[in-house]
């Protein structure tokens, strides 16, 4: 299958104002509280959001305005990541304590000799999916996709991915083309490309935004329903911290969860909190983002734990792309031995 790298697509378009739609003039204000309602210190945890804020990390900062993480003894600030990739080898060098991670870029990591491991989920259904303007094309599933343009951020673990998942559905003729991600939402819109990988709870709110501005809508070809089935982003940390204290990674866990199921009641005021610490944050396309991931979370039935057999047949679809962790046991991508026990399936 034919790749083709597309740059500047977009030369005064800043990776920050593309993807996120805004410009970020501060990073996250820290939990201000610094000692436990019982007077102890709080233990300072930081946490790699993967990427820009957005509504994916509401849950997070709820629990860090409504003081959950304090009750827990933990000080936690969400910092900005550059990538799954770049947040597991992060994570594994020690530089932060919990990132925000999938299973594609958890395998890699251990396969190349790291000690990453997911210990909660968050996308329980796998967010992924090619996006169309419904004005050029009409595309009911992958057999659609043949003879088109492919448009994907550079380094994305699904774009590696996508041919394997093109011959299980018996297409041929697509096109790839890695793009800066700072450019992929322009591509699509301006025509440049006839697809363009898109995700629940990130981008697809900024696809459509775009699309109404031009008149113009969005259809999606979601990868979970044409074989697919993989989890989709959680939360991970180091093997290390995990043998050193248990406790605290049970203690963030529970927090975030208490977080996450707040904003799952209450989306507006889920993004009163995350836009409390990010004012500039589209409020739109945030708040598409809070519901997104809602709705991912409560796709397994509102748990939050990892299914060996589920994460066998993504460990499967990695050998049968021969991608690195296709030889890995499954049970080495994650652990749900510190999520409450109704978080477990």
């Amino acid at each position: 299958m034919k790749r083709a790298t597309l740059w500047r697509m977009m030369p005064g378009l800043t990776v920050i104002a593309a993807i996120a739609g805004i410009t970020l003039v501060s990073a996250t204000r820290p939990d201000p509280i610094l000692r436990s309602p019982g007077g102890g210190v709080l233990a300072p945890v930081r946490f790699n959001m993967s990427w820009l804020p957005q509504g994916s990390m509401a849950g997070i900062f709820v629990a860090i305005d409504r003081g959950y993480y304090a009750d827990a003894g933990l000080r936690v600030q969400a910092m900005r990541g550059f990538g799954g990739t770049r947040t597991a080898n992060e994570l594994d060098r020690g530089m932060f304590e919990f990132g925000y991670v999938d299973p594609l870029t958890v395998a890699a990591n251990r396969a190349a000799g790291g000690h990453v491991t997911l210990v909660g989920g968050i996308n329980m259904r796998f967010t992924a999916g090619a996006c169309f303007v419904r004005e050029r094309h009409q595309i009911a599933g992958p057999a659609g996709l043949a003879g088109l343009t492919f448009g994907a951020g550079l380094n994305s673990a699904v774009q590696t991915l996508l041919p394997a998942w093109l011959r299980r559905n018996g297409v041929a003729g697509v096109r790839q083309i890695q793009l800066d991600p700072a450019v992929v939402v322009a591509a699509l819109i301006e025509g440049k490309v006839d697809v363009a990988e898109c995700w629940l709870g990130n981008s697809m709110a900024l696809f459509e935004k775009r699309a109404r501005e031009r008149g113009l809508t969005i259809g999606r070809v979601a990868y979970a329903d044409f074989g697919f089935d993989a989890y989709g982003s959680g939360i991970a940390t180091q093997d290390a911290l995990v043998a050193r204290d248990p406790a605290l990674v049970r203690r963030f866990l529970a927090a975030s969860y208490r977080g996450y199921g707040d904003a799952a009641r209450d989306p507006d005021a889920a993004l009163a909190s995350i836009r409390r610490h990010y004012p500039l944050l589209d409020p739109a396309v945030t708040r598409q983002q809070i519901v997104e991931t809602n709705m991912l979370m409560a796709a397994e039935g509102g748990g939050h734990g990892f299914s060996r057999e589920r994460m066998a047949r993504t460990i499967a679809f990695l050998k049968a792309a021969g991608r690195p962790g296709g030889a890995l046991a499954p049970d080495a991508l994650f652990t749900n031995r510190y999520l409450a026990e109704k978080a477990v399936p």
